[in-house]
C-alpha cells in the first residue's frame, strides 16, 4: 500500500519520488551585533525577581540576628564596675590581707545584685557573688578563730599569773626554816 503523504511526481501515479538531500550552507554572520538598550524600568525590573528578592530577605534576615548576637555580647555594666572595683582593690594584696567587711565588697555585691538576668554576664556575675560571700566567709572564721586563740592565750595567761601569785603568798606564809649554822651577818654566804 503506498503512503498517502510521500511525495509523488506527476505523471506517475502513486509511487514515491525519493528527494535529493538537502546541502546545509551557513548563514554569514553580522558584523556586528546591536546592542539593546533597555529602559531603567525594565533593566531594575530584570534584577528584581523572586530568587533575588528571597536571596535578600535571607541575608538582611542574617545580618540583623548577627548584630543581634554581636550586640548581647556586651557585659552587663553592672558587672563590669564591681569586677574593676575589686581588681582594684585586691590587686598586690594576700589573702589574709583583705578585708572583707570593707564597704568595697558591700558595693561590689550591690552592683552584682543589678545584673540583668538575660545578660551573658549573669553566671559570672553568680559566680563572683559565691565567691564573694564564701571568702567573706572564711575571713570571718579566721577573724573568729584569731579570737578565740587570743582569749586562749589571755586565759592561760592570767591562770599563770594566779598560779604564780598563789605560789609566792605561800612562800610568805610558810614559816621558812632556820638554820642554825647561818646566823644573819655570819657565815660566808651573807657577804
Amino acid at each position: 500500500m503506498a503512503n498517502p503523504t510521500a511525495p509523488t511526481m506527476p505523471g506517475a501515479a502513486g509511487t514515491p519520488v525519493v528527494a535529493a538531500p538537502a546541502v546545509r550552507t551557513r548563514p554569514a554572520r553580522p558584523e556586528k551585533r546591536l546592542e539593546i538598550k533597555l529602559s531603567a524600568a525594565k533593566e531594575e525590573s530584570r534584577f528584581i525577581g523572586p530568587l533575588p528578592l528571597a536571596i535578600g530577605v535571607i541575608a538582611l534576615a542574617a545580618t540583623l540576628g548577627f548584630a543581634h548576637r554581636v550586640s548581647s555580647k556586651i557585659e552587663d555594666p553592672n558587672y563590669v564596675q564591681a569586677k574593676e572595683s575589686l581588681s582594684q582593690y585586691e590587686l598586690g594584696r594576700t589573702e589574709t590581707e583583705k578585708n572583707y567587711d570593707s564597704p568595697i565588697y558591700v558595693e561590689a555585691l550591690d552592683a552584682l545584685a543589678k545584673v540583668d538576668p538575660g545578660s551573658i554576664s549573669t553566671d559570672k556575675a553568680a559566680a563572683l557573688v559565691a565567691d564573694i560571700k564564701f571568702k567573706t566567709d572564711a575571713f570571718h572564721r579566721r577573724i573568729n578563730a584569731r579570737t578565740e586563740a587570743e582569749k586562749a592565750f589571755q586565759d592561760a595567761s592570767i591562770d599563770r599569773n594566779r598560779e604564780y601569785l598563789a605560789a609566792y603568798q605561800r612562800d610568805l606564809l610558810t614559816k621558812k626554816k632556820d638554820y642554825p649554822e647561818c646566823k644573819e651577818g655570819e657565815g660566808e654566804h651573807a657577804r
